[in-house]
């Protein structure tokens, strides 16, 4: 993952776009649950890339995270204040699937909530 991590903060954004869809694929195929390190660093890189103006790249973070979430137990609770408003921003983006991305990982969030 931190492999991924590292191109996901790359500057270029074919590079970028190449680390968040990698993320994406790990954490979605991955049965075992994150550290607590993994999930500070995951969202700590997923927020940044949140701000990016690239549609992809939101996207990607967007999806990551929704597939962290499943993974990260209660550890993404220590991050909520950060990662609600940055989340529901991207529910005024000008592209639907970035739209969709953001409401499908609220959702997950608010379900996980739920269970717990």
């Amino acid at each position: 993952m931190d492999e991924a991590l590292e191109l996901a903060r790359a500057k270029d954004t074919k590079e970028r776009m190449a680390g968040v869809e990698r993320l994406h694929q790990l954490l979605g195929a991955s049965r075992k649950s994150l550290s607590s390190s993994e999930v500070a660093a995951l969202v700590d890189c997923c927020m940044d890339l949140l701000k990016n103006n690239n549609f992809r790249v939101s996207q990607g973070a967007l999806q990551a995270l929704a597939s962290a979430t499943v993974l990260s137990g209660d550890l993404l609770k220590l991050h909520f204040n950060a990662l609600v408003p940055a989340v529901v921003e991207r529910l005024g983006n000008a592209k639907q699937p970035v739209r969709d991305a953001a409401r499908r990982l609220l959702l997950t969030l608010m379900e996980k909530e739920k269970k717990e």
